[in-house]
């Protein structure tokens, strides 16, 4: 990454990866306003600055590594170099643009340092953008929704000003691929990309700026220094390196504040583990979906909508209460006295009804009387400064009483659950509820895989899904999410799972990531280690023979058990073979178009 100021002043940037050209000449700075919809209020910070003491003395080098429980990889690096650029004004405003390169990628984030001048403004637009190499390729969901399909388009096409899309966006290139996203959103509004518009084959066609569609930001910095998001690249050698490394979005995140949660000393009441949802909401069939999670070594019961009543009206009745028939206390004791846990739904209108009458403190203790163990939030409100924070208060309330957390429908992650850890997962992902295509799932695990843990619902015996059996039941190890709900509109009664095991022990958390083949739309292989044994995940939306080298995965000189489950030749269904491997093994299934294959590797 390279940084230098324009002859004009303009902050300017660019990003290479192994002499490729990622992020060419980009522009960067800031616009303030004072009163949004007055013009004279704005200022422009986005040209005609000066760089503020010696540069050279920005530099800083760190080198570590943290521990992530509830992750993709479980020891994560976190080393890089780091450059601060103090900046000012010709009016005297001053900011920091604070750049961080790391082996994973590369990151920049504004900072607004303590000030008692200029205490208070507000962020009208931001400077940012993202000059794109316009021979390569682009994955984005085409409009500002976190569960649109994913579609491919050509850079140089990115040019219609109209247009505005969702994060994370992949870029694959020649010889590389890159995630642009953003991490640390918390006190700040998201942010889309959007095109700054041009004809194609022109200098600023495929060129990006960030976008904050519910502006403006409000900056208080009365008393400590504020920050924007980190704004993100994380690069590799192929889209799959870059889900690999998207433990880098956790590391930009602060760890947890133990002294403001001491709840969060200790992580051992955070369990990740599968989940299973009752397709009746009435004590006795949770008691029969608890029994059923039994020989289905699942640890979640995962209560949805309506076991309050109608959702849509929550915000005209301000109480949550149980349905007649359904006894959240009877339930949550039954399920702990069978090793199990529960998760409950609430709609946001409740959640924000309680939040702001002071009350969701309350409801919360309410859950651990219950022996309720986590919340799963709906519908959440998501995109402004404001809505965002409230929702992350929600996420540390519940940590107060010990509830494990999962946020559906819109809302991404963006690394804040390395410091909110129950957050343990959230939907913000075109799931087995959208029915996609196996081409839009394999886009899917690329683009949305950049930004963490995905709440995908898989489905098996559903025929409103336009996948395979084979192909969902790999995708729950592809796909990775330390709270996996399993057979989502299936009852105990209606699962035919003749191939039970790969499910039925499947983590949810890992040890290491790598991606053994990846190409965009068509296929995706994913190894993951967790203990002494390594899960393989392979999808394919085409026809092909797929090559699965053992020898970087597996301790050598050590025979495996493989338990293989691959598409049955005569139905839609799942069979199972078994066979002896080693590190110098190569797998070759042959794979029909919209199929999975999984393989499950034991030391003997």
């Amino acid at each position: 990454m390279r940084f230098w100021l324009g002859s004009d002043g303009t902050p300017r940037y660019e990003v290479d990866y192994k002499g490729k050209h990622v992020i060419e000449n980009s522009r960067l700075g800031l616009i303030t306003v004072t009163t949004p919809d007055v013009i004279a209020d704005r200022m422009d910070y986005t040209r005609g600055l000066k760089i503020v003491g010696d540069p050279n003395a920005g530099y800083r080098d760190h080198s570590g590594s943290w521990k992530d429980n509830f992750g993709s990889r479980s020891t994560v690096p976190d080393s890089y170099r780091e450059l601060t650029v103090k900046l000012q004004a010709p009016d005297g405003f001053r900011f920091n643009i604070v750049f961080r390169a790391y082996d994973e990628g590369v990151a920049f984030k504004y900072v607004f340092p303590k000030s008692a001048t200029v205490p208070k403004f507000k962020i009208g637009k931001e400077g940012s953008e993202f000059n794109l190499d316009r021979t390569a390729n682009a994955y984005v969901s085409p409009n500002t929704s976190q569960q649109a399909a994913v579609v491919k388009k050509p850079v140089d096409q990115l040019n219609d000003k109209s247009a505005t899309y969702a994060r994370p966006m992949t870029v694959v290139g020649n010889g590389y691929a890159v995630g642009i996203t953003e991490a640390n959103q918390q006190d700040y509004a998201r942010m889309m990309l959007k095109p700054v518009g041009a004809t194609p084959g022109t200098t600023e066609s495929g060129t990006l700026q960030s976008w904050l569609t519910e502006n403006p930001v409000s900056v208080d910095r009365s008393s400590k220094d504020f920050a924007s998001p980190w704004r993100t690249f994380v690069l590799g050698d192929n889209e799959g390196m870059v889900v690999e490394r998207s433990h880098l979005i956790k590391t930009l995140s602060p760890a947890p504040d133990t002294v403001a949660n001491p709840n969060y000393a200790d992580t051992s009441w955070i369990q990740p583990g599968t989940v299973l949802r009752p397709m009746s909401l009435n004590t006795a069939d949770c008691k029969n979906v608890i029994d059923a999670m039994v020989d289905r070594k699942i640890d979640y019961l995962g209560v949805d909508a309506g076991w309050y009543g109608k959702e849509t009206l929550q915000d005209k009745n301000d109480t949550i209460k149980p349905e007649p028939g359904f006894d959240p206390k009877a339930i949550g004791d039954y399920a702990a006295s069978k090793g199990k846990k529960v998760i409950l739904y609430v709609n946001y209108r409740g959640l924000t009804s309680y939040y702001n009458s002071g009350k969701l403190d309350a409801l919360f203790q309410q859950f651990s009387d219950w022996n309720i163990d986590g919340v799963k939030f709906g519908f959440v409100p998501v995109g402004s400064q404001a809505t965002t924070k409230m929702v992350y208060d929600w996420v540390k309330i519940a940590a107060k009483h010990k509830l494990v957390v999962d946020i559906h429908d819109e809302m991404l992650p963006t690394g804040v659950e390395r410091t909110y850890p129950n957050l343990l997962t959230m939907e913000g992902v075109r799931g087995d509820e959208e029915s996609p295509s196996a081409a839009v799932d394999i886009r899917t695990l690329f683009t949305r895989g950049v930004n963490g843990a995905a709440d995908h619902t898989w489905t098996y015996m559903s025929a409103k899904s336009s996948t395979s059996k084979s192909f969902r039941y790999a995708g729950a190890v592809a796909f990775y999410s330390p709270l996996q709900f399993l057979y989502w509109y299936d009852t105990p009664a209606q699962i035919n799972n003749p191939a039970p095991e790969l499910w039925d022990n499947l983590p949810t958390t890992w040890d290491y990531t790598k991606f053994l083949e990846a190409k965009n739309e068509e296929y995706a292989t994913v190894a993951r280690k967790s203990g002494s044994e390594v899960w393989i995940g392979s999808l394919s939306a085409v026809s092909r023979t797929a090559n699965i080298s053992l020898k970087n995965i597996l301790s050598a000189g050590v025979k495996y058990r493989a338990a293989i489950f691959e598409k049955d030749p005569n139905a839609d269904g799942v069979v199972k073979k078994e066979q002896v491997v080693d590190s110098s093994t190569v797998l070759k299934p042959v794979m029909t178009a919209n199929s999975g294959y999984a393989v499950r590797l034991s030391p003997q």
